[in-house]
């Protein structure tokens, strides 16, 4: 039998299962359709996660700077209401002694060239040492329809402040301890020490011509009034670098801002009152003054040393009057009002104010 061999350049056929081609590896579209589909989910998972930081973030600032103005409007009605009818009688600066003797005497406060009437404080008719005394405070004073003395919601017409709500009574009856409450607070104190009001009514460089005397309570000479109009010490001197400063000062809530007392109009303005005067807003229009309270608690306390302190004070006593503001504050984001935030500070006055019972 003949053996057959391979012809030169012929192949050997494969088998039927070796020429099939091999399987290919990859993803199918539902495959892929469903890593979409999770590679979606974690991406939303993780945005969502990314705008809640965004606005947890956002949020804190805003809540941090509200609560910043709000404290920075708290703080200063603090620092400023605690000085409330502050005199500085014993003119530790120098600046009131008018007639350069060395001392703040009443001879200061007397007439002079441009008219700043008669220093009276006491209302005796007379200029003498009894002025001075703490008992006449001219900053814790009223004077016609001007009331210098811590006032809650002052009424620039008649100088009445809210009526007050007796809280505490000693054993006689009588009060012991009354609250006001209100919006607007006005007060005044010695910022310039020269022991006088000073109104700023007029500019510095301002004679009696351009700016005349305001006439009627409490500015006639007549009245014995403390109040320096224009720079009136002394009357003859060249350059008056001793400006008057306005000392008629003031808070209030208007119009979802708080304002501060800045100054009378023009020397036409001879009013004092929550209603009255030139204010500005201490607050900025981001915010909005949902709620502004001023609580003035006073007590009374005889100030006659060989009576007890809770003894009704009778005629002659002197009655002491230790007063404290609590100051509550509201606000929130003029766009969110869900950012509301609400402070409060007590401010104990530390100028107690005498009074003679009559």
């Amino acid at each position: 039998m003949r053996k057959l061999t391979p012809q030169a350049g012929r192949t050997r056929p494969l088998p039927h299962a070796a020429r099939q081609r091999p399987a290919q590896s990859g993803l199918t579209l539902i495959g892929l359709t469903i890593g979409m589909a999770v590679g979606i989910l974690v991406l939303t998972g993780a945005l969502s996660v990314y705008l809640m930081i965004v606005k947890g973030a956002r949020d804190n600032i805003q809540q941090a700077r509200l609560n910043q103005e709000l404290r920075a409007a708290l703080e200063i009605m603090q620092q400023d209401i605690r000085r409330a009818g502050y005199w500085d009688f014993a003119d530790t600066n120098t600046d009131g002694d008018a007639n350069a003797d060395g001392a703040l005497t009443w001879s200061d406060f007397g007439v002079d060239a441009d008219g700043s009437g008669t220093f009276d404080t006491n209302g005796d008719g007379a200029t003498d040492a009894q002025d001075l005394h703490p008992l006449n405070n001219p900053f814790q004073r009223q004077y016609g329809t001007i009331n210098n003395d811590l006032c809650i919601g002052t009424d620039s017409g008649t100088g009445a402040c809210v009526e007050a709500q007796c809280t505490e009574n000693n054993a006689a009856g009588d009060c012991l301890t009354w609250i006001q409450a209100g919006g607007c607070v006005t007060y005044t104190y010695d910022l310039d020490q020269d022991g006088r009001i000073g109104t700023r009514a007029c500019n510095p460089d301002e004679d009696a011509t351009h700016c005349p005397r305001p006439t009627g309570e409490p500015f006639n000479a007549g009245n014995h009034e403390p109040y320096a109009w224009r720079p009136w010490y002394p009357p003859a001197e060249a350059d008056k670098t001793k400006a008057i400063a306005m000392e008629m000062f003031g808070y209030r809530l208007l119009r979802g801002g708080i304002d501060m007392r800045v100054g009378w109009f023009n020397h036409n303005d001879v009013s004092f009152g929550c209603d009255s005067g030139r204010w500005e807003g201490i607050t900025s229009s981001d915010i909005v003054i949902a709620n502004l309270e001023f609580r003035l608690t006073t007590l009374l306390r005889n100030a006659n040393p060989s009576k007890s302190r809770t003894d009704t004070c009778a005629t002659g006593d002197p009655c002491q009057r230790i007063r404290s503001i609590g100051i509550t504050l509201t606000g929130h984001l003029a766009q969110d009002d869900s950012t509301r935030q609400t402070l409060s500070a007590l401010v104990a006055v530390r100028n107690d104010c005498y009074v003679q019972t009559p």
